[in-house]
């Protein structure tokens, strides 16, 4: 592909940037929606009868294993098919299974709803990579697709924002007997909400160009067998992310139920100062991420990217005591330093690959990234129940939450550091076969 070529055929800059704010909005929606069941646990787990081995099972085994089954065909099709009608057709299945969601009576229409957003999510990751990768010529495009991480930060922190106030003034007017309620419990018409929601992005997706597809000529990527050179790199780095993920859903998604549970705070108690905590420290740790990976880069060499990333693993460690801690100012304290740690753990990975890997192998190396992140988010939650109940029921949340994220963030942390030395021997792919 010429230089000419990219900078001619590309949209222009102020068609690409507005396609960015839509794009970044759906991730903001998508990932609010998604973290906003962590403030909806209780109510859930005590109107429908459930357990909390059941909650996990369908709040996120569930999602983040139709997310990892789907996730590759899913990236194939965005290769092949229109862009915005798929990511539009996402959103139309995220809003069904929220509406599923708020109509569930039982255990099986809730798991049905979260499989629903699992493959959307499938639908809606990928595709937003491939269309911004497509909006922005290469030297724009790092920011561009890390705006869509971003995105993501802040929608988590806006699920405490939205969903706790929310939820607070909704369970205040249900207690009021008010009649605007139409006969809906508040967390039903919290899911009710977004769904609405998401059908007014629905005209702004359409409203996009699909845009030419750009470098044609590296169409169908490299071979599954050129990865092999990389193997010792590559194979740390995605059980890393595994054990990174599993630590993050394990501590990160039984949060809030602590707060309600062993700090007897309610959604809107939380709401603002929880909230704040989450937005800082998600955009700090992301941007300290990125600066540790440029520094150690140019300090030490491609091979010692991965290395703040083992130092910020390993911190989270600690940091997964965050619900036994005596006070709530201990706990928020907690907070800050493992979301801060997390986000520069989870970041870094993601500027290892763009250095390591070639541009015709990104792709198939994102689908395993992808699906290893899927399956670490998968099982974690469950896990944290089971030994919650092992140490001796819902009061001891906080030491499940312990029990499963420390171990699963010196996992990770050991795989980083393998990772960043595998980085020195993996320099040169095998050659394609003719």
């Amino acid at each position: 592909m010429s230089a000419e070529f990219s900078q001619t055929a590309y949209p222009n800059l102020a068609k690409a940037r507005r396609s960015q704010v839509i794009i970044v909005a759906i991730a903001f929606f998508t990932a609010m929606d998604i973290y906003v069941i962590s403030l909806l646990v209780e109510p859930i787990k005590h109107e429908l009868g459930l357990t909390d081995i059941e909650v996990g099972l369908a709040n996120t085994t569930v999602l983040y294993g139709a997310y990892a089954l789907f996730c590759i065909p899913m990236g194939l099709l965005a290769d092949r098919s229109d862009r915005v009608r798929m990511m539009a057709a996402a959103m139309l299945l995220w809003c069904l299974g929220l509406v599923l969601t708020a109509l569930s009576k039982g255990v099986w229409l809730l798991v049905a709803s979260k499989a629903v957003l699992g493959i959307a999510n499938a639908i809606t990751l990928p595709t937003a990579m491939s269309l911004l990768a497509d909006y922005f010529a290469p030297e724009r495009r790092a920011m561009a697709t890390t705006s869509y991480g971003i995105g993501q930060g802040i929608g988590q922190a806006g699920a405490i924002f939205v969903g706790g106030f929310g939820l607070g003034a909704l369970t205040h007017l249900a207690a009021s007997g008010s009649q605007l309620l139409f006969g809906f419990t508040p967390w039903r018409l919290v899911s009710l909400g977004f769904a609405a929601a998401g059908l007014l992005l629905i005209p702004a997706i359409l409203s996009l160009r699909e845009p030419d597809r750009m470098e044609v000529r590296q169409e169908g990527g490299g071979s599954i067998r050129e990865l092999w050179a990389y193997r010792r790199f590559l194979v740390p780095l995605l059980a890393g992310t595994t054990f990174l993920s599993g630590m993050s859903t394990g501590v990160v998604s039984w949060m809030a139920p602590a707060l309600t549970r062993i700090y007897s705070q309610q959604p809107g108690d939380f709401a603002g100062w929880f909230g704040t905590v989450s937005l800082i420290s998600v955009l700090v740790g992301m941007v300290v991420g990125g600066r540790l990976s440029e520094y150690f880069r140019h300090r030490e060499g491609q091979g010692s990217v991965m290395r703040p990333a083992a130092f910020a693993a390993a911190a989270c460690a600690p940091g997964s005591f965050v619900a036994m801690m005596p006070n709530l100012v201990w706990f928020a304290v907690a907070a800050i330093c493992f979301t801060v740690a997390f986000a520069v753990a989870i970041t870094i990975p993601m500027v290892a690959i763009s250095f390591t890997i070639p541009n015709e192998l990104r792709g198939v190396v994102m689908g395993f990234y992808v699906v290893t992140v899927s399956l670490g988010g998968a099982f974690a939650a469950p896990l944290v129940a089971m030994a919650s109940a092992a140490f001796g029921g819902d009061a001891m949340l906080g030491h499940g939450m312990a029990a499963v994220g420390a171990p699963f963030a010196l996992m990770a942390s050991a795989c980083f550091w393998w990772a960043s030395r595998g980085r020195k021997l993996s320099a040169q792919p095998v050659p394609a076969a003719a």
